[in-house]
This record gives C-alpha cells, structure tokens and sequence, in this order.
C-alpha cells in the first residue's frame, strides 16, 4: 500500500495564562521574521552596490538565514523563550519566500509573479508555530498537548500544557509534525499524518463530468444515468455580505488613534503606531468572520460531492475547463472566477479517489459540446453558450448542451481507460443508441447531505433542487423527495 500526508486539524483549549503564553510565542517569532526581513533589505542592498558573495549566499541560500540565528540569540536573549523549532521555521520560511521571489523574478516558477517578502503585524496576522520534527517540542498525552517554550530568565526548560479534546483521532496516525494557528480567537493544532492508502480497486461503474457555469457540473454515466449537480447558490449571498461589510468597514476611521511604542520596560522607543477606531475594528471583525464561514462551507461543500460520487462510482472522470479571467462583464468575470469551484473541486475529486481506492482523470474536453454524439457531426461555429438545448443539422439529434458534452466526454475517459488497463473497462452503449440516457436526476448539495431529485430533463429537477438550496423548501414537503446523507 502507497502512503499519504494527511492533515488534521483539531481544536485547542486552554486557560488565560497559557493561551498568553502561545500569544507571546508568536509574537516572537514575528519579531524575529520582521527583524530577518530588515537584514535582508540591507544584504541585497549590499550584494547590488558590491557583488558580495556572503550576502548571497545568506540572502539567497536554504539555509542562509537560518544560520544566522545563533548570533542573534547572543545579541537578543530573549528569544531564547522559544522553542529552537519554531525559531529555526521563522528564518526558513522567510528563506522560501524570497526564493520564490527570485524564481518567479528569473521565470522559472508558473503563475502570476510573487513580490519580495513584506514586514508583518501580528495584530493582523497571528503568526504560526511550526515544530517540523517528530515529537521534537511538543508531546502528545491523552487528550492534552504539552508545547516546549525554551528556556526562562531561571535556565530552566520551560512548557505549556492545552487540552486537545479530539486526540482520539491520532491514535492510529503516525505524526510527523505540528503547526499551531490561530483563526478569530480560537486555537488549533495542524497535524501532518501518514495515512495508509488501499490498493486501486477495479473499475465497474464510469461516470463523465462536464464542468460549467449553470451548474457545477453534468454527468452521465455507463449506465445511462445523467447526473446534474447544482453549484453553490450561496456564494452570491456571501460575495453581497462581503461587500456590505468591506463598504462599511471602509467608511470607518482606520488611523483613530495614534500610540507611542515602548520597550520591554516602558520606556518610548520614538516609534507610533495608529489604532482603528470601534466600528472599524466591529466591521473588521465580522468581515473576518464572514469569510471564514464562507471558506468552510465550501470546503464542507466540495468534500460532501465528492464523497458522494465516489461512493457511487469506480472512476471519475472530469473535462480539463478551469475559469481563467474569462467574462465580458465584471459581475460575469466575478461570478465566473470567484464563485466558480470548478479548480478547487478537482483537487478535491483527486485527493477523495486517492484515500478511497477510486480512479480520477482529467480529460481534455475539447470539441465535446459541438459534437453530435450520436453521428458525430462537428458543428464548426460552435454552439452560443446561451443555447441550452440544440438539434444536429445532420442527424437532427434533439441535444441537451450538457449532456451532450458529457456523452462525448464519458468516450474519451473510457477510451484512456483502456488504453491504461488495456481494454479491462466497462462500455458504453453505442452511440447510435437514441434512448442512451434512461434517466436523469438533479443533486443539490446539502450540509446534511446529497438531495436527489428525479424529475423530466434536468431543468425542472435543478429549480427543485435550488428552491431547497435557498430555503424555500423542504425535503419532507413532497413524497418524491429522497435524501441521502453523506457526512464528510
């Protein structure tokens, strides 16, 4: 059996004392990245005026940073409070991000250009606590975790004790490390896992999934069942709270109040810093909530699909469209690249195969909306995307646009199917066969599960299915509702 990294996060409780004391590691460590980021602007600022070869190599090595720690542990004793892990992190991770810099600078790294390495605040962005080693500063016992602090003003090792109620589920994991976050107050311990993965199970039951914009994706499968799955209709209701918010919040004073800064003994260093007033911080807040909300739902969203279809098939197949700036209008390029799921739901797809024994494959779906699966007439101007439904002007085939797509699409999985395993696939029927699609049904993700509704040729199921999605209905209202749940 293949292994995998999986990744748990589980919640951390703890009392006012401790949780300060994970508040001032962090702080620490953001300290520690801001000061490593002033070193690098005045070692690049060297390398360009002299060419300097120990600039470089500090600045632009792996390790180059890290290095540097133990002189700065002499110069700034007080970092000594800290475990040597999260320390050692701090350098690395600045490290990563200006190679990356220099990588996406040079073109050797795909995807828009990253920017040189900005200064933090810790007000904004809680800094992370990273322990990269097994069992190496941090200790797993029953249901609490005890984090090493490093050594106090006594030289005494110091730690911390937080209660980790869900540590059951690490049993029978084998952790490999420990990343301490923070999300709007509360607390969380990431641990990356080994996972045994089961072996490829057989391949019976095929379905093809075209991807689009009207909904999140159609199907159809070797058994002659299309499947439409309904996208997310929330997220146009959150992208309307997140703009209410930022618009609030944004009329607000964020300079309110100017304060000194001062040192570890009270002392004014010279330095100021402004503080939002109350609504700004009020709005802020709820904003950070919101989006929070929002990233969770869709998670629970993609994970909910995706264990559903895997349940019910073998392998999955899904065409290689993916949303890239695409739209004529900005509330259509806002609809289409920000609430689309389509990217994100692959990589779902991909990871729930893989800790299931299922198949996934990416097709490439080029010519299958225009192509008549039945006579395989290609129309060469294409089909408008407004033109739901079309007849072929060869065979005069009555076509469902989707459906079409996904019929043309579900051949070309089995064709790469059988070339992998050498023609060990399931068929299909052939495609002169008129009445190939036997039924049709509408899914609409739930929290609670999949809702599935069989109704005529997709258009009226999905409206059922959405009325639900909104709230406007109820499973239990009509006697050909079925719910299936199909917890995460």
């Amino acid at each position: 059996m293949s292994k995998e990294n999986l990744v748990l996060k589980l919640k951390l409780e703890g009392t006012d004392s401790a949780i300060a004391e994970l508040d001032g590691q962090s702080k620490i460590c953001n300290w520690l990245y801001n000061h490593l980021l002033q070193k690098c602007h005045e070692l690049k600022s060297e390398f360009i005026q002299s060419g300097s070869p120990d600039a470089s190599k500090t600045l632009y090595t792996k390790r180059g940073l890290r290095n540097e720690l133990p002189q700065i542990k002499q110069e700034h004793p007080f970092l000594r409070v800290v475990h040597s892990s999260p320390l050692k992190n701090t350098a690395l991770r600045l490290s990563d991000a200006i190679r990356t810099h220099q990588k996406s600078k040079k073109g050797k790294r795909k995807g828009p250009q990253v920017g040189w390495p900005k200064f933090r605040a810790w007000k904004q962005n809680w800094f992370s606590l990273f322990y990269d080693e097994p069992e190496k500063g941090f200790k797993i016992q029953e249901h609490t975790l005890t984090l090493s602090l490093g050594i106090g003003k006594d030289r005494k090792h110091r730690s911390i004790t937080l209660d980790l109620p869900e540590a059951h589920l690490l049993k029978t994991h084998i952790v490999r490390n420990l990343r301490i976050t923070s999300e709007l107050g509360h607390y969380y311990a990431v641990f990356t896992v080994r996972k045994e993965l089961p072996a490829q199970k057989p391949i019976a039951k095929v379905i093809a999934l075209d991807p689009n914009h009207k909904n999140l994706a159609y199907g159809v499968d070797t058994d002659g069942t299309a499947v439409e799955i309904d996208s997310p209709q929330w997220l146009k209701n959150y992208d309307k709270r997140l703009d209410e918010l930022k618009s609030k919040r944004d009329n607000c004073n964020k300079k309110s109040k100017k304060v000194p800064v001062t040192d570890t003994k009270g002392i004014p260093t010279g330095k100021e810093f402004y503080l939002p007033s109350k609504n700004w911080a009020k709005y802020d807040h709820a904003l950070k909530k919101a989006l929070h909300k929002r990233r969770e739902q869709t998670k629970t969203f993609m994970f909910t699909s995706a264990h559903r279809l895997f349940k019910n098939y073998d392998c999955v197949g899904i065409g290689d469209y993916t949303p890239n700036g695409e739209g004529i209008t900005k509330p259509m390029r806002r609809a289409m690249n920000n609430r689309s799921l389509i990217g994100r739901w692959k990589n779902t797809l991909s990871w729930v195969a893989r800790k299931s024994g299922k198949s996934f494959i990416e097709f490439d779906e080029k010519g299958t909306t225009r192509t008549c699966h039945h006579c395989l007439h290609i129309v060469e101007q294409g089909i408008p995307v407004p033109l739901r439904q079309w007849h072929c002007p060869q065979c005069q085939t009555e076509h469902i646009r989707d459906e079409n797509a996904a019929i043309n699409g579900l051949r070309k999985v089995l064709r790469d199917l059988s070339q992998k395993y050498e023609g060990n696939t399931p068929s299909i029927v052939s495609g002169s066969d008129l009445a190939f699609v036997k039924e049709r049904w509408a899914w609409c993700v739930l929290p609670s599960g999949v809702f599935i509704h069989p109704r005529g040729q997709g258009g009226e199921a999905i409206r059922s299915a959405r009325r639900l999605n909104r709230g406007h209905d109820s499973p239990r209202s009509k006697s050909d509702h079925l719910v299936i749940h199909d917890h995460v």
